[in-house]
Parts: C-alpha cells; sequence; structure tokens
C-alpha cells in the first residue's frame, strides 16, 4: 500500500512536557471513533508513554517495542481495544534507551502507523525537539501542536515547530551536495537565523527549484494549534499572534484548531481516566477539523513547469 492511500495520520506534540498532550490526543482518538471514524490511538511517547495509564490499562501486554524490534506483522497486532469506545489504542514503550531509537527503528513505527488498518490513526508524540520526534511528526499529515498560556510552554512549542520546518527543508535538498551548501547557508546561524521567508529570497535567485520545492511543501505542512488550559479571551488571543508569528517567521499556515478552556478534571489527576471526556464541544471540534482536512491536497505531489514529477511529499 502506498503511503497516499494509507490511514490519516495525525500527530499530537508539543515543545514541552505537562501541556496535556496526551490528554488531547486520547480525546481526539475517543472523538473520531465517537463520529464513526475507524481510529487508532498510538503512543509514540518514546520513553516515557502514559496513554495506557490514561485509558486504564496498567499493564499492557504488548506495546510498540514490538515494532520497533521487527517482531510483529503490523501494528494492528498488538492494538488494543479502549474501554467503552470502538477506538483501538497500542501502548508505548517504557524500556530504558527507547527515546533514542535508531534510524530503522524509527522507521518501522512510521511504516506501521502508515500501515495501518484505520481511516486515522492519532500518533500522540513526545515532547521536546529531538529528531525522533521531529521525523515522527513530519511523517504525519496532520500536526498539532499543544500548548497552554505559558511563555514557556509557547516558546517551546514554537521552537519545536521551528526544528521541524528547518529539519524538513534541509531533508528537501540532502540528495545535492550544492543544493544542501545553498539552503543551510541561506538559513544562517542559530542565533543569527533567517525567516523561511528571507530564507526563500535567498534561494530563488540561486536556484528556483529548490525555493520552489521548499515553498509547496511548507504550503502543505498541516500545522494545527490547540490552546489547552485557557482562562479567557485573552489566552485565546494570545494563541492568534502566536499562529500569526508562525505565518511569518516559518511561512506555514497553523490555524487554531480547538481551545480547551481550564478545567481541574483535564489537566489530569491520580486516577485513570479522570481527563477523559470527549463529548465535550472542544474535542468534538477538532475531531470534526481533523476530518476536514484535506487530505488530497497535504499528499498532492505537484508538478514542475516541465511537466515532470516533483519530490515525494515528506522526505522521511
Amino acid at each position: 500500500m502506498s503511503f497516499r492511500d494509507g490511514p490519516r495520520l495525525v500527530a499530537v506534540a508539543g515543545g514541552k512536557g505537562g501541556v496535556g498532550k496526551s490528554t488531547i490526543a486520547a480525546n481526539l482518538g475517543l472523538a473520531l471513533a465517537r463520529a464513526g471514524r475507524r481510529t487508532l490511538l498510538v503512543d509514540a511517547d518514546l520513553g516515557a508513554p502514559n496513554l495506557h495509564t490514561m485509558l486504564g490499562v496498567f499493564h499492557p501486554p504488548r506495546t510498540l517495542a514490538e515494532v520497533v524490534d521487527g517482531t510483529v506483522d503490523g501494528i494492528d497486532a498488538i492494538a488494543q481495544p479502549c474501554i467503552g469506545s470502538t477506538c483501538r489504542f497500542v501502548p508505548g514503550i517504557t524500556r530504558p534507551g527507547s527515546a533514542n531509537l535508531d534510524d530503522d527503528e524509527l522507521a518501522r513505527i512510521i511504516a506501521a502507523v502508515r500501515s495501518a488498518d484505520a481511516e486515522v490513526v492519532v500518533v500522540d508524540v513526545g515532547a521536546g525537539a529531538s529528531n525522533n520526534v521531529l521525523d515522527l511528526v513530519s511523517a504525519c499529515d496532520v500536526k498539532l501542536v499543544v500548548m497552554t498560556p505559558q511563555l514557556t510552554s509557547l516558546h517551546n512549542a514554537y521552537a519545536m515547530l521551528k526544528a521541524c520546518v528547518h529539519r524538513t527543508v534541509r531533508a528537501l535538498a540532502a540528495a545535492d551536495d550544492t543544493e544542501q551548501a545553498l539552503v543551510d547557508s541561506a538559513l544562517g546561524s542559530e542565533h543569527r537565523a533567517r525567516t523561511i521567508a528571507q530564507l526563500l529570497a535567498v534561494l530563488r535567485p540561486l536556484d528556483a527549484d529548490i525555493a520552489d520545492r521548499i515553498s509547496s511543501t511548507l504550503n502543505r505542512f498541516g500545522v494545527g494549534l490547540i490552546g489547552n488550559q485557557l482562562a479567557g479571551p485573552a489566552d485565546a488571543a494570545m494563541l492568534e499572534r502566536i499562529g500569526t508569528m508562525i505565518r511569518d517567521h516559518l511561512a506555514i499556515t497553523a490555524p487554531v484548531m480547538t481551545t480547551v478552556p481550564l478545567s481541574p478534571t483535564l489537566a489530569g489527576g491520580l486516577r485513570s481516566r479522570t481527563a477523559l471526556d470527549d463529548t465535550l464541544p472542544p474535542f468534538r471540534r477538532l475531531a470534526s477539523a481533523v476530518i476536514d482536512v484535506d487530505l488530497a491536497m497535504l499528499r498532492t505531489v505537484p508538478q514542475l513547469a516541465d511537466g515532470s514529477r516533483e519530490w515525494v511529499r515528506s522526505a522521511v
């Protein structure tokens, strides 16, 4: 099966831990299943998974480790039912060292989720901006970035998304040493990095093909923002400003997909399943928004001016 014919892949990511990423992922998965979609939840928070606990399973008999080790024929073989839902889930890996998978191990996870027997796969990705996190996010069609109103959350979410964009841009030029050198030079240093708009302005006179490749890919990047634990309109307005900053600096559209109001219950607790209520309006809205995303557009492989086929959608 070509990944273009596979399930809709939705990454739920965040720049730091504690922003409610897993709560959003779990409720989204349950809401999608309630809406009639065959849904699979995958805990790919490598090294720190907690979806199984949140879903009321404390000692899962099978985990994503079997996919990483290559000992299972497909991810569906280890999927477990969610209590009271048609949604299924795959528990994450807890063994030491699992946060630092090698390229082959990560590729097995990506291939497995792309071939899952589901309409939608929701991938709960770890926090931060490690290469494993960035590549998992980039491999998904829809990239949901969860943030709370705190400055550290906003800053780290933007930093994660910036790193994801820069890694994608570099990957687009990886097959050609000259293009790679041009992109690295145009991006600038860490402390004096150019915006993507500035990068394209520098690149276009030198190599219009790579500039067009970058622009087209970022136009189909599929990012959406989720504001969690918002106290009021001022917090929501801050989220909109972050979206504007992302558009201006990273050249990608990042609309607000839903906002979740401040709630002690949804902030989590010591008991399992306490943060689950997929019937709440924010999660119903999010499920509808995810379903409404134009998947064909995100997966389109455009043609160049000479009629030849362009690059594949994802370099991962």
